[in-house]
């Protein structure tokens, strides 16, 4: 399982099981109209203080940007807080450059959605009809790797090859790597993620087009249609004087990662969040632009992935596109990440210049959840304690110790909940929300939850 399936998950995959076994039903920029009460959109400067407590408090990251926009395209903010670096006291903003790492998958999903719509490609195309001659394409029982295979993460190519991430790694080694390695099981018959497969597809996507490389695919045919100028692998001198140097997750100084073989993979491509809003307006069918049939295409449920998630080409689907469209992004440096609610119509783009998982802050705002806790009274919460049984019979088990409340799925650790109000919980890190009703009595009597867009109801027992 890759490092960037979030502990929630576990909770995810484990009740939604069940439930569907037979459950029962700084810097600040805005628009005036960002600021409006009756905004989809979170207040800005609510947001800009859940930066300063991760910024100056837990002291996570040295800068980070926010990027939001809603279904009207003026509807929208970016709010930057903390420094470029240690030695540059400059606030980063909307045009403050980040490194994407690997949301830049989401980019090659897209190009080869462009693929097909131009005719240049079909989805069930084996691989080796794109690759130079003398490369080989491994096969198991007959079965070929095909590009819907690379792009959904269902290939069977490993995570990475001996040593991709380095600059120095060349097409030809990815190539001979290819031709010698060994599947052990059928492509398409099951997740996992692959870096590798994803360069190459960038590879395979650049020869079919007859461009120079990757980042000459990417601007002729995504980001200058679009407006966006700061988005390149190779540094301007205009980007690089916006740069947000990279820091580790203990925020030593760190590196960039530049490995143009795996570009398609997401290495080295930089972006700001102005730009990345341009892309999300794009996916959220806000701005007229010829791009909007591949975009669809892209954000086509294709394939289940882990969990009880599905892939499209690049972009992570909850539920069967029934939910958020996302994708996150980490390399030594720097943490990305890149979702939208096609329901409500609302995008979030997170960035910042160190390799610290902050996926979280992403899901709060998408899901407009509050930036900060409710305050619950024990007394209130300690009714609440109790089992709350599933269709198969087990339990699920909410435990309160004075001030917090917990909830435990079988076979599962704890997870602590967090108040929106006095009868209403939610987990930050997943897509889990629960309810707790009481009886004309004053008694609770059931709770309901919704996980990942699925509601459950269950009453209460001793």
């Amino acid at each position: 399982m890759s490092a960037r399936k979030s502990l929630g998950k576990c909770i995810l995959s484990a009740l939604l099981a069940l439930l569907l076994a037979g459950c029962a039903t700084g810097s600040m920029v805005q628009t005036p109209a960002a600021s409006c009460r009756t905004s989809r959109l979170p207040d800005p400067n609510e947001v800009k203080a859940l930066l300063v407590q991760i910024v100056d408090v837990e002291k996570r990251v040295p800068g980070i940007v926010v990027g939001m926009i809603a279904a009207d395209p003026q509807e929208s903010w970016v709010v930057g807080y903390g420094k470029l670096s240690a030695t540059d006291e400059r606030v980063p903003d909307g045009d403050t450059v980040f490194e994407l790492a690997s949301v830049g998958k989401v980019f090659t999903g897209v190009l080869l959605a462009q693929a097909v719509m131009k005719g240049e490609v079909q989805l069930d195309d084996p691989i080796s009809m794109y690759l130079p001659e003398g490369v080989t394409a491994p096969e198991y029982e007959g079965r070929s790797i095909t590009l819907l295979d690379l792009a959904t993460h269902t290939s069977g190519l490993p995570w990475r090859s001996i040593t991709p991430t380095h600059s120095s790694y060349t097409l030809d080694q990815m190539y001979a790597f290819l031709s010698r390695y060994r599947l052990t099981r059928a492509p398409g018959s099951s997740w996992e993620y692959s870096g590798f497969g994803f360069g190459l597809l960038g590879n395979l996507l650049v020869r079919r087009a007859g461009e120079g490389d990757y980042e000459a695919l990417l601007v002729e045919r995504i980001t200058r249609p679009l407006g966006m100028d700061s988005t390149h692998i190779g540094l301007t001198p205009d980007m690089r004087s916006r740069l947000a140097p990279p820091y580790d997750a203990l925020l030593a100084p760190s590196s960039s990662l530049d490995a143009p073989t795996f570009a398609g993979a997401g290495a080295g491509l930089r972006s700001t969040a102005n730009d990345m809003l341009k892309f999300l307006a794009a996916n959220l069918g806000l701005t007229g632009t010829e791009l909007q049939p591949a975009l669809q295409l892209a954000n086509t449920p294709q394939r289940p992935s882990d969990g009880n998630d599905y892939i499209g080409l690049g972009w992570d689907l909850h539920k069967s596109g029934n939910g958020i469209h996302w994708h996150p992004g980490k390399n030594p440096g720097y943490y990305s990440y890149l979702g939208w609610d096609p329901q409500r119509k609302i995008g979030v783009v997170v960035l910042t210049n160190a390799a610290i998982n902050i996926g979280d802050v992403a899901l709060q705002l998408i899901r407009r959840l509050p930036l900060t806790p409710v305050s619950v009274d024990p007394q209130v919460l300690a009714a609440y304690a109790g089992g709350y049984p599933l269709p198969d019979g087990s339990i699920v088990t909410i435990r309160v110790d004075g001030t917090r409340i917990f909830i435990e799925l079988p076979a599962e650790p704890e997870y602590e909940l967090y108040a929106s109000s006095e009868n209403h919980f939610y987990m930050p890190v997943d897509d889990l929300e629960i309810t707790f009703y009481r009886n004309d009595r004053g008694e609770v009597e059931r709770a309901v939850g919704v996980v990942g867009g699925v509601t459950y109801e269950s009453n209460k027992v001793p």
